[in-house]
């Protein structure tokens, strides 16, 4: 009987452990168009993650900022970093991050595309590069725990 109380316990201690642990992740989600969205979110996450970052992506493709945060209600994370990526045919594309904790506007940072990239992937990776310089300065401060 003891030992069944004990393994229970450490049991409970273990999920416990995972559900804070998942809790303290930073909801990464947003909008765009594909496949640009999905390399941005993908590059975001890569550079954040090295940094330290628990970072979880919100399931399913983009997503509009309210459904994200009502799903975060339910699962308890409290910091979300939305993506808006902008590629229309020739214009200039845009990513905007922004951070959110408990639903206020935290920061926003923004990088905008090259008039002289070769190709759309090439401009997409250009702004990436410059956003995720930019999203790095936040790290360990408000809207970006680590």
């Amino acid at each position: 009987m003891k030992l069944l109380v004990a393994a229970t316990t450490i049991f409970a201690m273990f999920v416990g452990t995972c559900v804070a642990q998942d809790s303290a992740a930073v909801v990464l989600g947003g909008i765009g168009p594909t496949p640009h969205f999905q390399t941005v979110l993908d590059g975001i996450w890569d550079a954040l993650s090295s940094s330290g970052v628990k970072v979880k992506v919100a399931s399913g493709e983009g997503k509009a900022r309210s459904v994200i945060l009502e799903e975060m209600k339910t699962s308890g994370n409290t910091v979300l970093l939305y993506v808006t990526v902008t590629k229309n045919g020739g214009e200039r594309g845009k990513i905007l991050v922004e951070s959110f904790v408990d639903g206020k506007k935290m920061w926003q940072e923004e990088s905008r595309g090259s008039q002289f990239a070769g190709s759309a992937e090439g401009e997409v990776r250009g702004m990436l590069k410059s956003i995720n310089e930019k999203i790095k300065k936040h790290i360990g401060g408000p809207g970006l725990p680590k």
